[in-house]
């Protein structure tokens, strides 16, 4: 995984702009409060699959991200082991959405 996304992910868990959990992304894609999704690689399918059933529900889409492992992830982030999370704010979604298609 690329560690610029981590440090813009660490900025944005600092500035409170990241969500972390699936539970807790549901309910922000049901606020529409997220910009841009990030999944671990080693997520279940059945995570994977209900995630994008509840972007496909959204008015506006969020794009989401594939990448990492959810021990890398969430060890950078100094949070408990999970494999979604979520960005709020449309600035840091932007950048690592720069970043990620930069590395792909």
């Amino acid at each position: 995984m690329d560690l610029r996304i981590l440090n813009l992910m660490q900025f944005a868990r600092k500035a409170g702009k990241l969500v972390s959990g699936t539970d807790a992304c549901a309910r922000a894609l049901n606020h529409q409060l997220l910009s841009l999704l990030i999944i671990a690689e080693d997520s279940s399918e059945r995570t994977k699959t209900n995630i994008q059933r509840k972007v496909a529900g959204q008015k506006s889409p969020v794009k989401m991200i594939i990448t990492g492992s959810q021990k890398e992830i969430s060890y950078a982030l100094g949070l408990p082991v999970t494999g979604v999370f979520g960005i709020s704010d449309k600035n840091f979604a932007a950048k690592i959405k720069q970043y990620w298609q930069a590395d792909a």
